[in-house]
């Protein structure tokens, strides 16, 4: 009988013990789940692009500054209203959040971003400058030169309009400047706008960033990699940071959600880009045609385009297989026919590798017939066209990379271009291809 009852209560320690080891394992397993769940900012389709660095000065970046020490200061008890978990993108704004916001109105902005005086020039949207905007749809914002470029001089940075910041992004050490950050912003439920290279953040707009942490877990402001989603509202002429020092220039753009742009292929592009617009538009006059008059264009008061795409033609935007703008490793794969965003009569090729041997701009007044530097516009399938550069262009200050030879090629399809880099001119009219590489839409 002794010995039953001790069988019997070994066996039911026995049973304990499994029960015990099953809901530790169980634990674990969920833990381990949470932890593999890709992080939002992976998966968003814009936060590389929108955070490419550009300078007027050279494409190639000094080395990297060591950036400074900062300390994460711990969540406040009451979290921002924005939700990683309920947002497509960075920048892209919940339904729940478009519900917190006005309905918008024809004038956004009262106050200019930097002092008039300050300002140097304004380079139109549409900016083709390979590698990291070889496409000229990825420049959809104007930059705003301003005094001091190559200095450590700055410029105060302040809320164009009432608005909400939605979207700071602190990065240290990514230019030739110790800081580089990124300021988003909406002033009603379909009008948006960024500020990019913002040199130094306002006591505002820090104390933002040290209320509220890093969107994702295991973000890290010290390895850039610690975006803050937020929806806080601000006034006009609030205080944003600090633009200029060496760079010399800031990112100024708009988007619309109720303006839609047309591409060949829409599927290839960000959201910054399809809804892309002139951010003087939204501003009250005269500050609109103050802003609008320091264009460096001869495009009579616009502020360009990203939409250069002519179906059936050379003209837009090329790709190799499923490359995307918005991804870092697939630059290399992009080609650019299409107008200079300062001087819509002058043509550019753009592209940054794989047919030639280092990033590549062409700049160029194109032919209205024959087959040679022919208007990309005019360029039909089944034929074979030659674009050359004997390097003494009245324009080849403004290029870049390989400075002479020819792409001879030939659209196969509306959708499919078979192109080629050789190193010699379009002399005759008999080209050949070798080993050409082939783009799609």
């Amino acid at each position: 009988m002794v010995k039953v009852i001790q069988k019997g209560f070994a066996s039911i320690i026995a049973v304990g013990v499994v029960t015990v080891l099953l809901f530790v394992g169980l634990i674990q397993y969920r833990t381990k789940i949470s932890e593999e769940k890709p992080r939002e900012d992976q998966v968003s389709s814009n936060n590389v692009i929108s955070e490419s660095p550009k300078s007027s000065q050279s494409s190639s970046i000094p080395p990297k500054i060591d950036p400074p020490k900062q300390t994460l200061s711990p969540k406040p008890e009451k979290q921002s209203i924005a939700s990683s978990s309920e947002r497509p993108g960075w920048e892209i704004l919940s339904e729940k959040e478009r519900a917190e916001l006005p309905e918008c109105g024809k004038t956004l902005m009262t106050v200019s971003p930097v002092p008039i005086d300050s300002i140097t020039g304004i380079e139109p949207i549409g900016s083709s400058n390979p590698p990291e905007h070889t496409l000229a749809s990825i420049s959809s914002d104007t930059y705003i030169g301003v005094t001091g470029q190559g200095t450590t001089k700055t410029t105060p940075l302040v809320a164009p309009g009432d608005m909400w910041i939605i979207l700071i992004n602190p990065r240290y050490g990514i230019t030739q400047d110790p800081e580089d950050h990124v300021i988003k912003y909406a002033f009603c439920k379909d009008v948006y706008g960024v500020v990019d290279h913002v040199k130094s953040l306002s006591p505002e707009m820090q104390a933002l960033v040290d209320s509220r942490g890093c969107a994702y877990p295991g973000g890290s402001i010290k390895d850039n990699t610690c975006p803050i989603l937020l929806m806080e509202p601000i006034k006009a002429g609030t205080p944003l940071g600090t633009v200029g020092r060496l760079q010399g220039n800031f990112n100024f753009g708009t988007w619309d959600l109720r303006v839609t742009h047309t591409f060949a292929n829409a599927s290839r592009h960000g959201h910054l880009t399809k809804h892309s617009t002139c951010p003087f538009d939204y501003f009250s006059s005269p500050l609109k045609e103050t802003l609008i008059g320091k264009l460096d264009s001869k495009i009579g008061g616009s502020c360009g385009s990203v939409e250069y795409d002519v179906p059936g033609t050379l003209m837009g935007d090329w790709f190799i297989g499923d490359a995307s703008p918005t991804r870092h490793a697939d630059w290399s794969k992009l080609l650019y026919f299409g107008p200079n965003n300062r001087d819509l009569e002058q043509s550019v090729i753009s592209v940054s590798g794989i047919i030639v041997s280092q990033p590549t701009k062409w700049v160029f007044e194109p032919l209205s017939s024959g087959t040679i530097n022919r208007k990309f516009k005019d360029v039909t399938p089944d034929v074979v066209y030659c674009y050359d550069n004997n390097g003494s262009s009245p324009l080849r200050n403004y290029g870049k990379g390989i400075i002479s030879g020819r792409f001879i090629l030939k659209l196969t399809s509306n959708t499919e271009l078979m192109i080629e880099y050789q190193n010699e001119l379009c002399q005759g009219t008999e080209w050949k291809f070798k080993n050409p590489t082939v783009y799609i839409r």
